[in-house]
């Protein structure tokens, strides 16, 4: 594939998968041909017991233990040994701190005799290990894999996406940015499942007028929408209320009973989804991200992968320093087009206003002069279709993939387990 990174490693890792679905990192390490193997009998040797998480919370439950009744006989004995690692695949989220979840899996731990520091917690959070630190000291181990976005990263390149998936990514179907050359100026914003930064973008676009200028999804509270039941609109957390309530004013009376849709329905199974034709009709997008009020969050999902790799210019509605994230990845930020200023703005309550004031200035400028706004963005635009084609997979090989395969190639030689 397109200039993948191989990485030095002389020991074997050996895999040890323990329950059936959820097995992210696994999957992922296979589909990039890394030296691992894969087995349910590993003997004597070193190696690391794969547990799927599937939902952080799940690590809580009383039932199965908190997942850990998926290990089998002699795993924990190997465990207490110092001869396995027992790795949380939790790939697939990237949440915050959660204590009482914690505290459960530190319960199910010691009932075990497992020590803690033979544990790691595989998430898509950045920031989780400070926090956890922060409350608990030294215990658990961290390691950050972002499983979506790397899935999303193989189907857009141009050598591994046709040799794994069916689907037909943009890179082959011969889209281009801005190919629409006539007509007034677009926008595109694509709203699933509900969250509470999506009511107020949507409502914001409405009072605003933006909503009669832009490719606008918002799917609403109504049966219709399988991803509504995240959150209850007419009863907004404290914080939200006191900082928005005035946008959420009366928010029986336009929020959407049934889904508000610009491309075909795609069940809850969007990850591998990319609606070339409404890119190609816009001329910018407003990133409407999976987190955004969820304090200790440090991430992007597969939807910012997708939205850069349109060409589009962007405004992020999202975690602090996502858009630096993109740009750790390689994409270009349009800097000289859009104010992103609001992405090293902690606090939610001061950050979402600085998005609205980005979005404003961006489209009154986009929608100003749209040839020039082409002219002024072309470069960049152009430059993202071709990273995502040939360089963003090489890049999350080498500041996600590579390190943790050094570190999972050091436990099997010497049995420490590191961060």
């Amino acid at each position: 594939m397109s200039q993948v990174l191989s990485e030095p490693v002389s020991s074997e890792i050996l895999l040890v998968p323990r329950g059936e679905a959820g097995h992210f990192l696994t999957a992922a390490l296979g589909w990039l041909g890394k030296r691992i193997t894969v087995t349910a009998q590993p003997g004597t040797a070193n190696h690391v017991l794969c547990l799927p998480v599937l939902d952080f919370v799940r690590l809580g439950f009383p039932e199965a233990n908190g997942r850990l009744d998926l290990l089998e006989p002699g795993d924990v004995e190997n465990l207490r040994a110092g001869r396995a690692a027992l790795l949380l695949d939790l790939s697939n989220e990237g949440p915050g701190l959660h204590a009482p979840t914690f505290e459960a899996l530190h319960r199910n731990l010691a009932g075990l005799g497992i020590p803690r520091d033979r544990v790691i917690l595989v998430t898509q959070n950045r920031l989780l290990r400070l926090d956890y630190e922060r409350l608990y000291g030294e215990g658990l181990r961290f390691w950050t894999f972002e499983f979506f976005p790397l899935q999303v990263a193989l189907w857009l390149d141009a050598e591994a996406g046709p040799r794994l998936f069916p689907q037909h990514a943009l890179d082959r179907t011969g889209y281009t940015p801005f190919a629409r050359a006539s007509g007034p100026a677009r926008f595109l914003c694509q709203n699933a499942a509900l969250r509470w930064h999506r009511v107020l973008l949507y409502r914001w676009f409405q009072l605003n007028g933006l909503d009669r200028d832009g490719l606008i999804s918002f799917h609403g509270i109504g049966e219709d929408n399988p991803k509504a039941g995240g959150i209850n609109v007419f009863h907004a957390p404290p914080e939200i209320e006191a900082a928005f309530g005035p946008l959420l004013a009366d928010v029986g009376s336009w929020i959407p009973r049934r889904a508000r849709r610009i491309d075909a329905d795609q069940g809850t199974d969007m990850v591998m989804t990319l609606d070339t034709g409404a890119y190609a009709e816009c001329d910018l997008t407003v990133i409407s991200e999976t987190d955004f009020f969820e304090l200790g969050v440090e991430r992007i999902t597969e939807k910012s992968i997708k939205a850069a790799a349109t060409g589009l210019p962007f405004v992020m509605v999202g975690a602090p320093r996502a858009v630096e994230r993109l740009s750790e990845l390689g994409f270009q930020t349009f800097g000289g087009l859009i104010d992103h200023h609001y992405d090293l703005a902690a606090d939610p309550a001061e950050r979402l206003p600085l998005v609205f004031r980005s979005i404003d200035r961006a489209w009154a400028t986009c929608r100003g002069d749209r040839a020039r706004w082409h002219r002024l963005a072309r470069e960049q635009a152009e430059a993202n279709v071709a990273h995502a084609r040939t360089g963003l997979l090489p890049q999350l090989d080498r500041v996600m993939v590579a390190p943790l395969i050094v570190r999972l190639a050091r436990f099997m030689e010497t049995g420490a387990i590191v961060h």
